[in-house]
């Protein structure tokens, strides 16, 4: 049984080398014994504590409340700091009393209001840039999209199993998610399982086809957004459908 602090590590370390166990062997290959782990060198020892905090991290809403507060360095390394704190169990440096929680409560609501304006203002400028665009067409649900490669025939539906590669993009250009990051393997997943505007987008396209999603808020990640996606935000994906079932 794993320890709880290590299974955001295990999980990691076990999705990254998914791929090559499932490699069929060949006939002729011989199932060898399995490879003891080698001790860790006091920097990969640094190396595996860096990785344990990163998924920990990760699986938390730190990501999502970095972005909604849009945190400077020196804010976050505030945040760190309390956190080694709590997590030490040691008693805060600072009283936490009516009048700092009341007026941090008014700051945070402040900042998350301010970034909430200028994000739709950026939303709707993008989204009224995609509508003028001639080829771009817009369905009844609201989603825009433009078919670079229509691909093959027959097209996958909404029960339909895909592979794909894709990269996702926020309006202001920045790449929140892509399967370039993590060398160019597709993804797979069903497609009753994902954001709506995935859902009705890859059944426009066959094997091979490849189509750029333009979706508001209401077909993504809605008022919330979730870990580096603002909420409310319109998102715009690149996708190649690799194969499905």
């Amino acid at each position: 049984m794993k320890y709880p602090v290590l299974a955001a590590l295990a999980v990691a370390v076990a999705s990254l080398h998914a791929a090559d166990e499932a490699k069929p062997a060949t006939p002729a290959a011989v199932p060898s014994p399995a490879a003891q782990p080698k001790m860790l060198t006091p920097e990969q020892q640094k190396q595996a504590f860096y990785l344990q905090g990163f998924f920990l991290a990760g699986q938390t809403p730190l990501p999502q409340i970095t972005s909604q507060l849009e945190l400077s360095d020196e804010e976050l390394d505030q945040v760190i700091a309390g956190m080694r704190a709590a997590v030490k169990g040691e008693q805060p440096k600072v009283k936490p009393d009516d009048a700092l929680i009341a007026g941090a409560e008014k700051f945070f609501a402040e900042r998350v209001a301010g970034k909430s304006k200028r994000w739709a203002t950026q939303n709707e400028a993008f989204l009224a840039k995609v509508d003028a665009d001639k080829d771009v067409v817009k369905s009844p649900s609201g989603l825009r999209y433009k078919i670079v490669t229509p691909g093959t025939d027959p097209k996958p539906v909404a029960t339909s199993t895909v592979k794909c590669r894709y990269t996702g993009k926020l309006v202001d250009g920045k790449v929140f998610d892509s399967t370039a990051n993590r060398g160019n393997e597709p993804a797979e997943f069903g497609l009753g399982q994902v954001i709506p505007a995935w859902t009705e987008g890859v059944q426009k396209i066959g094997k091979g086809g490849k189509i750029l999603i333009y979706a508001p808020a209401a077909l993504g990640y809605g008022k919330e957004g979730q870990g580096p996606i603002p909420g409310e935000s319109v998102l715009e994906f690149e996708v190649e459908l690799v194969e499905f079932k």
